[in-house]
């Protein structure tokens, strides 16, 4: 239909329809054609908006051809390390304590594991697969930035509309925690996809962190789950908010650092 359609105004079709499907879904079918709007949107972009997607150039666009395996490591260690460093910290502080599980767990962790990659992917393939590199001509932090109000917006009438994400605690409180850890996630998840060139670890950030935070609450107890799970160190709280601001701006410093280093000349002979 537009096959000419610029990155500037490709991107922002992308959001109006995305952010429109948020809204109209985020009270149907427990919020599942939410999840799946992302990679909804992304097909229909590529396949009726501006028909890229009759060609391999579009889809290799959105980084799925290679899989980034080095950048795997630092990947886990960035998401799923700081999740545990989180639980241990509200261990340590007193707010929680290691116990054994209540009930069967086994099922939920199945369950995780098997529909966890799959969201992950739904989301991933269009916050960094698609929107990011149409965000390119803002600049590189200009659009993750961009990225992460945009991933904000998707997610609050999902929570503020239903009860099934960050219905406990102060609203306000959990709101203000929930968007600074956005934020934080869509600088760290945009760095890697920027250096990988691959989405795949943009989806393994995404499903590490969703996976562990979530699996970590099976051997705690707590009698304060409000303070322990919303605030500290559950999926947005404080010490996930703290660490993962950490780490983005350590990659962040660390990549300019490489980008100001001269480039060597090589001499003759």
């Amino acid at each position: 239909m537009l096959a000419t359609l610029s990155d500037r105004t490709a991107s922002i079709v992308f959001v109006l329809v995305t952010l429109g499907v948020s809204l109209g879904t985020a009270g149907l079918a427990g919020g599942l054609i939410l999840a799946f709007s992302p990679l909804l949107v992304v097909l229909v972009m590529l396949l009726v908006v501006t028909r890229e997607g009759y060609g391999r150039a579009g889809w290799r666009r959105l980084g799925t051809g290679r899989l980034g395996l080095r950048f795997w490591p630092l990947t886990i260690a960035a998401t799923a390390g700081v999740s545990l460093l989180a639980t241990a910290g509200v261990v340590t502080f007193g707010f929680a304590r290691f116990a054994a599980p209540q009930q069967p767990w086994l099922p939920d962790v199945l369950a995780l594991c098997v529909a966890g990659p799959i969201l992950a992917f739904a989301e991933e393939i269009g916050w960094r697969g698609y929107l990011q590199p149409r965000l390119a001509f803002l600049g590189e932090r200009a659009a993750m930035l961009t990225v992460g109000v945009v991933w904000i917006g998707w997610h609050l009438p999902y929570i503020l509309f239903t009860p099934h994400y960050h219905s406990d605690g102060n609203r306000a409180l959990v709101l203000t925690l929930f968007c600074g850890s956005v934020i934080a996630f869509s600088f760290l998840i945009g760095y890697l996809r920027t250096l990988s060139a691959s989405v795949w670890p943009a989806v393994l950030a995404h499903f590490a962190h969703n996976a562990t935070f979530a699996a970590l609450t099976i051997p705690i107890a707590t009698e304060r789950p409000v303070l322990v799970n919303e605030y500290l160190s559950g999926d947005t709280g404080l010490f996930v908010l703290l660490g993962t601001a950490a780490c983005a701006a350590a990659i962040g410093v660390s990549r300019a650092r490489a980008n100001r280093l001269p480039v060597p000349v090589s001499g003759r002979g």
